[in-house]
């Protein structure tokens, strides 16, 4: 299990990159690894990149990094983690998940961030186990891999799977690597070295609250979106909001236009269409199907409102993303 103490130092870790991976995920997972090297004095781990196929990887920001070596050469690594970012489906091959299912009967731990929850998941490798993704793809993986016990926080470690759900979730896991193997002392010295004040446990949510990401402190508006989020595939009236959260429907009407310039019924459908958008491009649901479990009751009317939001129907900007 990750964070176990190993058997041998330095301890290898080998990171599989797949295109459109997130440099700034990948480094918050091996720069703590330098530091913990560097301030222990001696190496504690050590690690390699590989790809599919050998060559330089290219990142979502364009750059390249170069691979040590392919997937298919023998690992000899304790740990891979699979970096994967946007469209990991695109990436799914019988190469990949070939050497994957044969580190995991090396006896390899293997572990993804972001989109790499999607690649393990697709080989097999996380059926009955806990696994965190990227809160953009949390619907769309639950519905297509239902075995899997999808858990919305930064990272999660079951038994010799763990995944961590990007962008700087990494760093947190890493740390909590480094602090079970070598020491609270010593990840809170790599912390330091990072300017990293705070070091996030596990179940740390992955997105600002509501009250952060909008900028609205109004308790009644917040418990509002909170219930719309909460029910996107049969959508409360706004007369029925009113009452849940205690107010006229008058005064939730003002508060809304108050502090986010939209009517309840704007914001709300505003949820359930970019809810829509999500499941659209990440899944191979039909429009009608996408439609009712995002609240819509016709094809038709999910359809204008689509076109109204985003510009284009929702057939064709399933074209445009794939």
């Amino acid at each position: 299990m990750l964070g176990d103490y190993p058997d041998n130092l330095p301890q290898r870790i080998d990171f599989v990159l797949l295109p459109g991976f997130s440099l700034i995920g990948f480094s918050a997972m091996v720069e703590p690894l330098r530091w913990a090297n560097s301030i222990a004095g001696k190496q504690l781990y050590r690690w390699q990149v590989m790809s599919v196929d050998g060559e330089p990887v290219q990142a979502s920001n364009q750059m390249a990094l170069p691979a040590d070596r392919p997937v298919r050469d023998p690992c000899e690594a304790d740990t891979v983690i699979v970096c994967a970012g946007f469209d990991p489906q695109a990436h799914v091959s019988n190469t990949l998940t070939s050497a994957l299912r044969r580190f995991n009967s090396q006896g390899i731990d293997i572990g993804a961030q972001d989109t790499g929850t999607y690649i393990l998941a697709s080989a097999g490798l996380l059926e009955g186990y806990r696994a965190t993704i990227h809160w953009e793809n949390i619907s769309s993986f639950a519905d297509q891999f239902p075995r899997v016990k999808l858990i919305n926080d930064i990272f999660e470690i079951d038994r010799n799977r763990f995944s961590c759900s990007g962008g700087l979730s990494g760093l947190d896991m890493i740390l909590h690597l480094i602090q079970s193997q070598h020491g609270q002392a010593l990840a809170m010295s790599v912390s330091d070295e990072l300017i990293y004040s705070h070091i996030r446990g596990a179940d740390h949510p992955q997105r600002m609250s509501i009250q952060n990401r909008l900028g609205v402190t109004n308790a009644k508006l917040i418990a509002a979106i909170k219930i719309m989020s909460r029910s996107l595939e049969n959508p409360a009236t706004i007369p029925e909001l009113a009452a849940e959260v205690y107010v006229s429907e008058r005064e939730l009407e003002r508060l809304f236009k108050k502090y986010l310039k939209q009517t309840p019924s704007a914001f709300y459908r505003d949820l359930r269409l970019e809810q829509a958008r999500q499941l659209l491009q990440q899944t191979g649901r039909s429009v009608t199907n996408i439609a009712v479990s995002c609240g819509f009751t016709s094809s038709s009317h999910f359809s204008r409102c689509y076109l109204n939001k985003y510009g284009c129907a929702p057939s064709r900007d399933r074209k445009a993303d794939s």
